[in-house]
């Protein structure tokens, strides 16, 4: 077998795994999709294996491909670290990683803190993939991510050592101003929304987001009466403006869509409240460009109406 002299075919296959679609591999890597054919092709040749199964729509890793992926990962973040620990010895942070986060957190949180790194530490590259809260600790445990900012109502035992809190949010009710439920600002009691059907967040093929589920089991309820769902908060809120459904969904998903002609309340129950925080895998160190930016993320305010909580909250 040749020797492997080129690292950029290791980043491009990585890349084409990530996405399972040759285009949408070139898409993030600012190159055409010829390039990155050859790039694989040239990378098969070398190791003497098919690494990708062409013959699938979409396209999918060999047996080979899933074994050579965490060899690739592992060998790019070691140069991406060893360069890293280079660049310390003239204090200049430089380096690239991958966040994942949840559409709304991408939206209202994270261009604040990208600005302020580019301001700061502009050798740096961040890359930012949204996922659901649950699929961003697999991609945490593959790699996929170096860190991740999830969401949910609590954290297991396991995850504790691996977390820092970020804030809290409520989660609220979304009503149109015209609607009898819109008169008021206080609070809403669960019990309170039996009597409407609901939309909340969710994905076809997997059903509703499972740490909304719970709160709806816990609030008595049913499943087929939170019938809508789907992941983008902007068409729940639509079909409340056309009196389709009432949305039940955290605030800064509510904050980061058109909402005009809508109001919120929030949902009164120790339950109803969405608990952000910040997660990595505690087997890899932090590079100084993720270190960096946690820094960053810390110094910044808080996403308006989110609320300060501590590692006994989660």
């Amino acid at each position: 077998m040749s020797k492997l002299h080129r690292t950029d075919w290791l980043e491009t296959f990585v890349a084409v795994a990530d996405h399972l679609s040759f285009s949408r591999a070139a898409y993030s890597l600012h190159c055409s999709q010829s390039r990155v054919s050859v790039h694989v092709s040239e990378l098969e040749k070398i190791v003497g294996h098919r690494l990708i199964d062409r013959s699938r729509h979409p396209i999918e890793l060999t047996d080979a491909g899933v074994i050579f992926l965490d060899h690739a990962r592992r060998i790019i973040r070691d140069i991406d670290g060893a360069v890293a620990e280079l660049e310390q010895l003239n204090d200049t942070v430089r380096g690239r990683f991958t966040v994942g986060t949840v559409p709304s957190i991408s939206a209202m949180f994270l261009p604040h803190v990208l600005r302020r790194m580019k301001e700061l530490h502009p050798l740096v590259r961040v890359d930012v993939t949204e996922r659901t809260t649950e699929e961003l600790l697999g991609n945490l445990l593959d790699g996929t991510v170096d860190i991740a900012i999830r969401c949910d109502s609590s954290v297991s035992a396991s995850e504790g050592s691996s977390v820092e809190p970020l804030w809290g949010e409520p989660i609220v009710a979304v009503f149109p101003i015209d609607h009898l439920m819109a008169g008021t600002t206080a609070s809403v009691r669960p019990d309170e929304l039996n009597k409407y059907e609901l939309g909340t967040t969710g994905a076809p093929g997997i059903g509703i987001d499972t740490d909304m589920r719970a709160r709806f089991e816990r609030w008595g309820i049913e499943a087929p009466q939170a019938n809508y769902f789907t992941e983008q908060p902007q068409t729940l809120l639509n079909m409340a403006k056309a009196g389709i459904l009432t949305p039940v969904i955290n605030l800064l998903a509510f904050e980061s869509c058109n909402n005009e002609g809508l109001v919120y309340r929030v949902i009164n129950d120790e339950l109803a409240a969405r608990r952000v925080f910040l997660q990595w895998n505690p087997a890899r160190a932090f590079t100084p460009a993720v270190s960096a930016f946690i820094d960053v993320m810390y110094s910044l305010p808080k996403p308006h109406g989110t609320v300060p909580i501590t590692h006994s909250d989660l």
